[in-house]
């Protein structure tokens, strides 16, 4: 049996097969990621895989997560790769879909009703899904939700200090995100750590080319979480505001903007393409700052500022954590940005080992931090498709 992961970011799209045999082992037979996929940046969009232990590379027209599904299952067809099952990362679940489910019918149109909940996520994958039920008609389809993985956070913060019958009557409350890779990661952070999953504590870090957010990890749950109602909220990202006051949107509304401008604005043209009017792209950015470009120093700075808060905040939150854990993209690659906020905070227990952390890029997990810190600094690289790919393999196995 081989089981096709679909993982939509906002712009990207990675994918992964899985072949299972009877023995409940697997193997992946093919692996890729679309990258630059309907977003603004100096680099071209480009799709990169591994079939059959060939590699490959090509640009190509990406506009929309919709073109870059098509373009996989094209890659797929040519080499001759057969898809029983598909999994998709769908992000936001809101109230009406808290594990994973098998696409029917009905559940196809309920998923239609969370579009508006992470408008530049949902409809991504929405999308990916209809090319799949399209193309591949005999694949069974499932859904994965990577707000599943913060429904254990204590109530106190989920919860908006508005009033109760209002938050209630339409589901404002905190739901986190990027719960596929904090699942993934915390039990390899533990593993590395040596402590069992339910002991151990962590402030995880998932810095993408797209979103970004920061979880705090203890008792083997997520203890709090920065993204909130929708994957708008927390830190700077790279087309996303992150955390703004409430009335300078309700300031953009009484200045004659629409609904769906501001919208488009917070989700779009904000964050640290807003900020440098350059690049949506971190690594950019700090190209650009590092050669006297002063909006990219700016946009670098507040980037980089947003992250220290919370990481701030979150050890306060856990009395202190065992590891500072970077995954995604940006976590890994990006020793600049682990030196940058991880330097002159050892009031927080935190020594970072310079050369360790810039000969780190790779995400192999090897503690970067000098050997008298009391919190590692940890580079994992993340793995949401196996995570995806268990669900789905639990559920087939189970019918």
């Amino acid at each position: 049996m081989n089981i096709l992961v679909i993982n939509c970011g906002s712009s990207s799209l990675g994918f992964k097969v899985y072949q299972a045999d009877g023995d409940g082992k697997s193997r992946v037979i093919a692996a890729g990621k679309a990258r630059n996929v309907a977003t603004q940046t100096k680099a071209a969009p480009t799709i990169e895989w591994v079939i059959g232990g060939t590699e490959g590379n090509k640009s190509c027209a990406l506009d929309s997560h919709r073109a870059a599904t098509g373009e996989v299952l094209s890659l797929l067809q040519e080499h001759k790769v057969e898809i029983d099952a598909v999994g998709h990362r769908f992000v936001h679940g809101g109230e009406l879909f808290k594990s994973t489910t098998r696409i029917d019918t009905a559940a196809l149109e309920t998923l239609r009703e969370c579009l508006p909940l992470a408008p530049i996520h949902n409809p991504n994958s929405f999308s990916a899904i209809e090319v799949c039920l399209e193309r591949l008609p005999e694949a069974a389809q499932f859904a994965v939700f990577d707000t599943a993985f913060h429904s254990s956070m204590p109530i106190a913060a989920r919860e908006y200090a508005i009033p109760r019958d209002v938050a209630e009557k339409y589901g404002l409350r905190k739901y986190g995100f990027h719960g596929l890779s904090y699942q993934f990661v915390s039990r390899k952070a533990a593993e590395l750590l040596g402590k069992p999953l339910d002991e151990v504590k962590l402030i995880m870090c998932h810095l993408g080319t797209g979103g970004s957010s920061v979880c705090a990890f203890a008792g083997g749950h997520s203890v709090a979480t920065s993204m909130g109602f929708s994957p708008l909220a927390g830190l700077v990202m790279s087309t996303r505001c992150g955390d703004i006051d409430a009335e300078a949107v309700l300031e953009l509304l009484r200045k004659g903007y629409t609904v769906d401008e501001v919208e488009t604005m917070l989700n779009n043209r904000s964050g640290l393409l807003g900020l440098s009017g350059y690049s949506s792209n971190l690594a950019e950015v700090i190209e650009a700052a590092e050669s006297g470009n002063e909006e990219c120093r700016l946009a670098y700075e507040v980037y980089a500022d947003r992250l220290k808060f919370y990481l701030g905040a979150y050890t306060w939150l856990l009395n202190g954590a065992d590891a500072v854990v970077f995954t995604d993209d940006i976590g890994i690659k990006s020793w600049k940005l682990r030196e940058k906020v991880c330097s002159n905070v050892d009031i927080l227990g935190i020594r970072l080992d310079v050369d360790a952390n810039r000969n780190s890029t790779s995400g192999d997990g090897k503690n970067i931090a000098t050997p008298d810190s009391r919190t590692s600094v940890l580079a994992v690289a993340t793995d949401e498709e196996s995570v995806i790919y268990s669900e789905v393999r639990n559920l087939l196995t189970r019918v």
